[in-house]
């Protein structure tokens, strides 16, 4: 009885072993696998536009946060082929969402072209005699047969807050959108073009404001 008992402990002591090890490997080659991909994020970089400088107005203007269309709501870069397929990069993101990247881009441009006394953020405290509002209506890389390019369209409207009238309130509400066609056929390229494209937007969406401003009555 007393060997036949030392067996049965050995051979549990075996199989304790070899499940030790079995796990001890499992676990091994699943550390061992392919390493995942690192997500690369990406944030549009440009010179703040340089054009004419007019006479600066001394007015205060306020940002209201700028609004996206619920496709483009998102971090990812998206592409389209068609006028119904969307999709995205798998392993490339936007920095942040693209409403407050567009928005913090031309609250930069208005504050650097100095023809404004004061451009205030959604952030800051102040009030503006004037508020600024922006919608993303657009904001993706489309691909067809004719290659790669950047697509962005902004509706951007502009409120005088002296002016009583409703019909006297609203100072324009217009629709900016530009295409810039991909240098390279990567998320970089698409980053390069939309940066490209939005220095464009920036330069008119800036010279109407001016002009909407400038055209009120002090």
């Amino acid at each position: 009885m007393k060997i036949y008992s030392e067996r049965i402990r050995s051979r549990w002591f075996l199989a304790g072993l070899f499940i030790t090890v079995w796990a001890l490997l499992i676990a091994g080659c699943a550390g061992s696998g392919k390493p995942r991909y690192s997500v690369e994020t990406y944030l549009l970089n440009y010179a703040a536009p340089v054009g004419e400088k007019p006479k600066p107005l001394a007015v205060s203007i306020k940002f209201n946060r700028f609004s996206i269309a619920a496709a483009y709501n998102t971090v990812s870069m998206i592409f389209r082929g068609d006028a119904y397929a969307i999709d995205s990069f798998n392993y490339s993101r936007w920095a942040v969402n693209p409403a407050d990247m567009v928005a913090d881009g031309f609250l930069r441009d208005l504050r650097a072209s100095g023809l404004f006394g004061a451009v205030f953020s959604r952030h800051d405290a102040d009030e503006g005699r004037f508020v600024l509002s922006g919608g993303i209506e657009e904001f993706y890389l489309r691909t067809d047969q004719n290659g790669k390019t950047a697509v962005i369209g902004i509706t951007l409207s502009l409120q005088d807050t002296r002016e009583k009238e409703t019909g006297r309130k609203m100072l324009f509400q217009k629709k900016f959108s530009r295409e810039e066609v991909l240098k390279d056929a990567t998320p970089r390229g698409y980053c390069q073009a939309a940066s490209l494209a939005m220095q464009a937007l920036s330069r008119e969406m800036t010279r109407d404001v001016y002009d909407a401003i400038h055209s009120t009555s002090p």
